[in-house]
């Protein structure tokens, strides 16, 4: 009947019309209009101005505005942004922004909001531009959006900017003429004639107010770490696109030897003087992609020309020496700004870029192509915003990225290095003083800020904020090792610009939403901030993704052809997670029909003579990923998947237990108990007692590292062989990270698995050798895989790398929240001599530290909120062991307090009742043994 009900409500939510709206009438959008400036097809990237005034005659309170707009939004009262948004978004499932804006004054008010159309495959199931929004005081309407609102394109921003990633995973780079967009357009619109908005309509789709809290931006310090010129000796040269050539007239005072720089590229190699060909050479010294070739000229008049840029809409652009040249080319304003940017060869200079006043805050760029290199520290997700002013004419382009080459400039377009990849934005001066930023966040750890012009040109004012989730680190970890402190802080400094309006792979250069990186996030997200709302609203986002087969998304929105089935499992074991953390039983009913056709499409892997999973041989977005390193185990009847799918089954069941499904529970529970015998029967080897990766068209693949490490995280492994699979795992693992067979997204199981075995110490030598050599090579947050110094398109600041910080927090530590109000505690008692440390719980936190000073103490003090219960565990006592709560006795040779028992492994057990500050301490007498001294 249940099942009955949930199909019923899914059915009728799809048919309700634009918009499905669930508010009370006071903030129904039907009293609202979707409207944009035209009704044409739009161009790739368009930039539109909504406004309205409004005439109060009464003051209003309680004021609200509710919102939503595809792509984003900016919104202005009064010339002061009270919000930006919306949260990404599917086509079936949208939610709309509730911004509180407070008491208006009787009197005239400005409404303005900016919207940008840029559809990408990472945050916006697009399909036509549209802004949505309703004033409110209380029940009172002030404004809704409709034909009485003023509307306009900024024609100050290119509609054919180059994007910043070529798989359309971002949206475009933002090129701004700010002779197009007046200083004060916030408030008055920009050049623009101002037009009645026009009424469209968007597709249907369920429209819910925002789950999530909005974004908050965070000021991050800024360093400067290198000033200096692009060699002035060239000058660039910007011909535009979509044209069957371009000519550029050149005159020269003299016989000269004209020097070229440019991509490495067969448009490149169209570039003729006076239609002779160039012969083009690698740029010595130059990153790779540069080319060169020298051109001898007579003094007089000379042609360059570019041909086949009819099928280059961007332009293309080469830089020439300006030595002799007596016409040098103004610099064009182009549709790509990254290309210069890296063409220029840099040259550092202390005095082209000057301070004045203290800490930066005013810039003076020196004539000629100047540049300002910044330093956030880490990987950042945020905007950059400075003041300007300059010269009409005169470029300033800012780009961002990870990483510097040879240490001096990052190269945010780094040509062939990462050919996909521009994240440089552009704004052309008016002569007028602006404050410039982009709409869209940028990410990296450096900026580097470009200045072309002939004057002088000022910034002042420059700041960077951070844009992400708004939450505040509780949990801690503090031992006698810096470096595992170290290493726990980078793993939250890595979430943080991952923790945006969904759990992100990487700021920098993708920011999507895939599942098996937010299973990890959302687990360190657990131990450092405690937030539960982000991780449901991901479930829900991928739950809408999958098909109607039951075929799961890795990522959503846009999940395209990314199907692999570890990523659903991990979506299933999130959902059981999140029942067990927040107990919430309509989320885990909402998606159980989605987790019962997901079983379903998973059973038709089974192998008809095995029971085990049998997964085709494919790319891993159709199959699984596991680790960047663990192709081997991706197909066939891999131990791997398999383990996860007992994982998953189990999950499943408990999920099914709470729904009050209990007959579907043991059905669950027999069929994992089968598969856990089957895995054990077929997959692991008696001879060598190591689990084979995976059977393949009958034949076995040797073992590695990835499936003795499922084995041990899901409990597969028989009690009596873990030991010896513990072996296997930790035999197998190559140490070197240069050449490592496991990378940082495995190395989430690889510490669980461990700790199943009781490997502490195991666990902690691999994290310092993996994670110390990171830092040693200067990362401030966890690199996608070890070899991401060696590929420019590899990211720096990957969520899916820090389970250390969840590892050391749970295992080391040893505090874990079991239930709503629940928890235990597990101190490791080895690896380090102490640690404390603290964990988010719903009603506050669990603060926990140990020590052990000698063989003859172990002392754990805790503290624990009101409202909560737990359990703490110490080792199996000896005969003289004697136990304290409190300074009180409650264990010895001759006592038992009720309170403390023991377990099957004769661990004892602690219960606290209630919330409070509790020390125990554990004391025996150390085992002596006696040496013989031989003399001889």
């Amino acid at each position: 009947m249940r099942q009955w009900l949930i199909a019923f409500t899914i059915i009728l939510t799809s048919l309700l019309p634009f918009p499905a709206y669930p508010l009370p009438p006071e903030f129904c959008f039907c009293q609202a209009t979707p409207i944009w400036v035209h009704t044409d097809p739009p161009a790739q990237h368009e930039v539109a101005l909504f406004r309205r005034q409004l005439d109060l005659a009464t003051s209003a309170t309680d004021v609200t505005l509710a919102i939503f707009a595809d792509t984003r939004y900016e919104a202005y009262l009064n010339g002061q942004l009270i919000g930006r948004g919306p949260a990404r978004f599917s086509r079936q499932h949208r939610e709309y922004d509730l911004l509180p804006v407070g008491t208006l004054s009787a009197g005239s008010h400005v409404l303005v909001v900016r919207v940008q159309w840029a559809p990408n495959n990472r945050r916006s199931e697009s399909e036509r531009p549209f802004l949505w929004t309703l004033l409110q005081s209380g029940t009172r309407t002030l404004t809704a959006s409709g034909s009485d609102w003023q509307a306009q394109l900024l024609t100050a921003y290119r509609s054919d900017a180059a994007p910043i990633h070529r798989w359309n995973l971002i949206g475009p780079t933002e090129l701004v003429d700010l002779a197009l967009l007046p200083p004060d357009w916030q408030i008055n619109g920009g050049t623009g004639t101002w037009r009645s908005a026009v009424p469209v309509s968007p597709s249907p789709a369920t429209f819910a107010p925002r789950s999530i809290p909005q974004l908050v931006d965070v000021p991050v310090p800024v360093d400067v770490i290198g000033t200096g010129r692009f060699d002035p000796a060239f000058i660039p040269i910007e011909f535009a696109g979509g044209v069957e050539a371009a000519t550029v007239p050149l005159t020269v005072n003299r016989q000269v030897v004209l020097t070229f720089l440019g991509l490495d590229d067969a448009l490149t190699r169209q570039l003729t003087v006076n239609g002779q060909s160039l012969s083009w050479q690698p740029a010595i010294g130059r990153p790779p992609g540069i080319v060169t070739a020298q051109y001898p000229l007579s003094a007089g008049s000379h042609i360059l020309r570019l041909n086949g840029l009819q099928n280059q809409p961007e332009g293309w652009t080469i830089l020439i020496s300006r030595d002799g040249l007596t016409n040098i080319p103004p610099l064009t304003f182009g549709a790509h700004a990254g290309r210069r940017l890296l063409l220029a060869p840099p040259q550092p200079d202390l005095h082209v870029v000057s301070m004045i006043g203290q800490s930066w805050q005013t810039v003076r760029f020196q004539p000629g192509g100047g540049y300002l290199v910044l330093d956030l520290g880490r990987t950042v997700h945020g905007r950059l915003s400075v003041g300007v002013r300059g010269a009409a004419g005169s470029i300033i382009d800012i780009g961002w990225d990870e990483r510097l080459w040879q240490n001096v400039i990052p190269l945010p377009f780094p040509g062939p290095l990462h050919s996909e990849w521009n994240q440089v934005d552009s704004w052309r001066l008016d002569g007028r003083s602006h404050t410039i930023t982009t709409i869209d966040t940028r990410a990296g750890r450096y900026i580097l800020i470009a200045v072309w012009s002939s004057e002088p040109v000022e910034l002042h004012n420059l700041q960077v904020v951070e844009e992400r989730y708004p939450v505040t680190q509780i949990g801690s970890f503090t031992s006698d090792d810096p470096l595992l402190n170290h290493i726990w802080q980078v793993g939250v400094d890595s979430l943080l610009p991952n923790m945006t309006d969904a759990y992100t792979d990487t700021p920098w250069r993708e920011r999507g939403q895939w599942w098996g990186d937010a299973y990890v996030a959302d687990h360190i997200n657990r131990v450092a901030f405690g937030d539960h709302a982000l991780r449901q609203r991901g479930i829900r986002q991928i739950g809408d993704a999958f098909t109607a087969e039951g075929v799961p998304a890795a990522l959503a929105p846009n999940p395209g052809s990314n199907r692999m089935l570890d990523y659903g499992m991990l979506w299933v074991q999130s959902i059981a997670d999140d029942l067990r953390l927040t107990g919430d039983l309509e989320l885990a009913l909402e998606e159980w029909p989605t987790i019962a056709r997901f079983l379903d499409h998973l059973s038709t892997y089974h192998n008809p003579t095995t029971g085990l999973l049998d997964l085709p041989v494919g790319l891993w977005s159709q199959t699984t990923y596991l680790d960047s390193s663990a192709t081997n185990a991706r197909y066939g009847q891999s131990t791997a998947v398999n383990a996860m799918y007992y994982g998953t089954l189990r999950a499943a069941a408990s999920i099914a237990t709470a729904l009050g499904e209990t007959a579907t529970a043991e059905r669950l529970e027999r069929t994992a108990a089968t598969l856990r015998t089957q895995i054990n029967r077929y997959l692991y080897d008696q001879t060598t007692r190591r689990y084979i990766t995976t059977i393949i068209a009958g034949q076995p693949v040797p073992p590695g590292p990835h499936v003795q490490a499922l084995a041990l995280t899901y409990e597969v492994v028989p009690d009596s062989e873990v030991p010896a699979v513990a072996d296997a795992l930790l035999t197998l693992i190559v140490r070197d990270p240069t050449r490592a067979n496991l990378q940082l997204y495995g190395m989430f199981w690889v510490l669980q698995g461990l700790s199943n075995a009781g490997r502490i110490q195991d666990a902690l030598a691999l994290i310092k050798q993996l994670y110390g050599w990171q830092l040693a090579q200067g990362a401030t947050t966890w690199w996608e895989h070890l070899f991401a110094d060696q590929y420019w398109f590899a990211s720096r600041s990957h969520s899916w790398s820090g389970a250390p910080t969840w590892f050391l927090s749970t295992v080391i530590v040893g505090a874990r929240q079991i239930g709503t109000t629940t928890w235990e505690v597990i101190p490791a008692w080895q690896g380090v001599s102490t640690a404390s440390g603290k964990i988010p719980l719903s009603s506050g936190f669990l603060s926990v530290t140990w020590e052990q000073p000698d063989c003859a103490l172990r002392r754990v003090t805790i503290q624990a909120p009101t409202g909560t219960q737990g359990s703490i565990w110490l080792p199996p006592p000896t005969a003289s062991t004697i136990v304290t709560l409190n300074g009180a006795e409650i264990w010895s040779a001759t006592y038992r307090d009720p309170i403390i028992a023991q377990d099957s492994n004769n661990r004892l057990q602690i219960t606290i009742s209630h919330g409070g500050i509790y020390t125990i301490e554990q004391r025996q007498t150390c085992t002596n043994i006696w040496l013989p001294m031989i003399q001889r």
